[in-house]
């Protein structure tokens, strides 16, 4: 959602929603046609899309784990209204084994309809031609910016670069991506998933440049950076989730703030633990994640329909409860829409501020990251 990763309670398991659900799936004429549609209006209109989605009565999706970004609820809301079945394999949630899955997958019932990946990884599947061209009927209210070129991919989430803490077993906090250099952090420090196959992780390494002396033409120093943490032995080769920081493996760790918010929401409520999450001072980075529809979806109309709803005023809602910036935020906050409770909650209610690097920059610094990761840092 990164190759996006997130923290979570327990394991990861296939989830199916909404079993009361019809149809069995099978392509036909009119799944044919939402196939080519490019628009609710180019396949007959939005009830016609309801009619033909429900026919087809599944939707297959990967990653899209309940407490990350709230898809949790946007997938029981969206089954529920549309009486959908859905299946959602959270066995992994890189954006690399999405797009695997669908080109493994090619005309079988099990592939994919929709993927959350991360820009780069979503830009590259577009043009290998993995991906549907399609426009919901919201798309005037998002900036040219967060759309791509292409029509393939549009950006519905972001959030900023944070540093989360556990207070108990940390008296004082880092606040920076400095401050981590700090030999009382020993062993304490840790990222979510490697860089070279995961956007939150990528973009951590971004912010790690912009606090060094780098820039998003110059992310070497970011590499730099979590090589000197490495050698020092303040970055542990652990993937951080909820369960490390709780047993106390992993106490610090970098990701986007929408994901460790939740988080440290769950460790007070069941654990007792508190947590502290910091913008770093010196370092902040945003990143868009990008949605998109598999052009080869065993359920077309259903994709399509899913995309309406996220983009809708009720989906963009539901993503802004999870403590993300939806990219609609602007428009529904004009138009008076927005969830005013969830919009208090966000770290800025104007939305992200911080700046985010664009899609030629990430194409040049993920090679780089590939090629000089695994090398500098151990």
């Amino acid at each position: 959602m990164i190759t996006r990763t997130r923290i979570m309670i327990g394991s990861a398991l296939a989830a199916t929603l909404g079993l009361t659900a019809c149809g069995d799936g099978g392509e036909s004429e009119a799944s044919q046609n939402w196939r080519e549609a490019g628009s609710v209006e180019d396949g007959g209109g939005m009830d016609q899309l309801v009619e033909d989605a429900q026919a087809e009565g599944q939707f297959n999706a990967m990653g899209l784990y309940e407490d990350w970004a709230n898809y949790g609820e946007l997938l029981e809301a969206f089954s529920e209204e549309y009486d959908i079945e859905i299946t959602n394999d959270t066995s992994t949630g890189s954006s690399q084994d999405l797009i695997n899955a669908v080109v493994n997958r090619q005309g079988q019932d099990n592939s994919l309809d929709y993927l959350d990946t991360g820009v780069s990884f979503a830009e590259e599947a577009a043009e290998d031609g993995l991906l549907a061209e399609y426009s919901p009927q919201t798309i005037d209210d998002i900036d040219e910016e967060f759309v791509s070129e292409s029509g393939t991919w549009i950006n519905h989430l972001g959030g900023t670069v944070a540093i989360g803490c556990d207070t108990s077993r940390v008296e004082d906090c880092p606040e920076s991506f400095e401050d981590l250099l700090d030999e009382q952090y020993s062993g304490q420090v840790a990222l979510p998933s490697n860089p070279t196959a995961s956007e939150g992780s990528f973009m951590i390494v971004h912010a790690a440049a912009e606090a060094n002396g780098g820039s998003f033409d110059d992310i070497e120093p970011g590499i730099e950076f979590f090589g000197e943490l490495s050698g020092m032995g303040n970055l542990v080769p652990v993937e951080a989730d909820a369960g490390t920081i709780e047993t106390g493996e992993t106490p610090i760790v970098i990701d986007w703030d929408y994901l460790l918010q939740p988080i440290a929401n769950d460790l007070e409520e069941d654990a007792g633990i508190e947590m502290d999450i910091n913008l770093p001072e010196d370092g902040q980075v945003s990143s868009f994640y990008a949605a998109s529809i598999n052009d080869d979806a065993p359920h077309p109309a259903v994709a399509r329909l899913f995309y309406e709803f996220l983009f809708s005023d009720e989906g963009q809602n539901i993503l802004l409860e999870g403590y993300v910036s939806p990219v609609r935020l602007d428009a529904m906050i004009e138009e008076g829409t927005v969830n005013e409770d969830a919009l208090a909650e966000l770290p800025s209610q104007d939305g992200i501020e911080a700046p985010q690097p664009t899609l030629e920059q990430r194409d040049t610094n993920q090679a780089i990251v590939n090629e000089q990761w695994d090398g500098t840092v151990q």
